[in-house]
């Protein structure tokens, strides 16, 4: 029971996007990139990367050119393109690389991390989640969570902005399976 009930509040403290000013600008600032990208690349590492991929695909589904950094699909990163990284100790080696050469194309990086780490030299915007923790809920696991759910609110909030709405997404699934 105590796991669940540190979930709920790490999904509790979600809320801080919606009524104070400083996580709402991020959230707000965090749309209007993705929005106005003309590609945007979603980067993690293990479970962070398996959210990324799923937000990668919901963007794409919305009419987005977004990739996942590493398929076989995944086109040349430049100058107008947007690139988010999905890091629980902001300091995975693989993701710090990508960030580093990215940052040598632009300056559109964001990060989404539980802990600040040397990601932080190379992005524009953090958005740092404060999640709490247990033995439990192993390694990043709230983190995980946390950003799969914060995620799924931006594609919620980007919808909104665009007047999307579901039928907009079937058009765009996956229709040979």
């Amino acid at each position: 029971m105590e796991e669940l009930e540190i979930i709920l509040q790490n999904i509790n403290t979600l809320k801080k996007f919606y009524i104070e000013d400083e996580w709402k600008q991020k959230m707000n600032l965090l749309i209007d990139k993705i929005i106005n990208a003309k590609k945007i690349f979603v980067f993690g590492v293990g479970r962070s990367g398996y959210v990324g991929r799923s937000f990668a695909m919901r963007l794409m589904h919305l009419g987005f050119n977004s990739y996942f950094v590493g398929d076989t699909t995944t086109p040349s990163y430049e100058k107008d393109d947007l690139l988010i990284l999905i890091t629980g100790s902001g300091k995975t080696e693989s993701v710090l690389i990508v960030a580093k050469r990215a940052k040598k194309i632009n300056n559109n990086i964001v990060a989404i991390v539980c802990e600040c780490g040397s990601i932080m030299e190379f992005v524009d915007i953090t958005i740092q989640l404060p999640i709490k923790k247990s033995n439990y809920l192993p390694m990043g696991t709230a983190f995980e969570e946390m950003v799969l759910i914060f995620l799924d609110l931006v594609i919620a909030e980007i919808m909104k902005k665009l007047n999307l709405d579901e039928s907009e997404i079937i058009k765009r699934h996956c229709n040979l399976l």
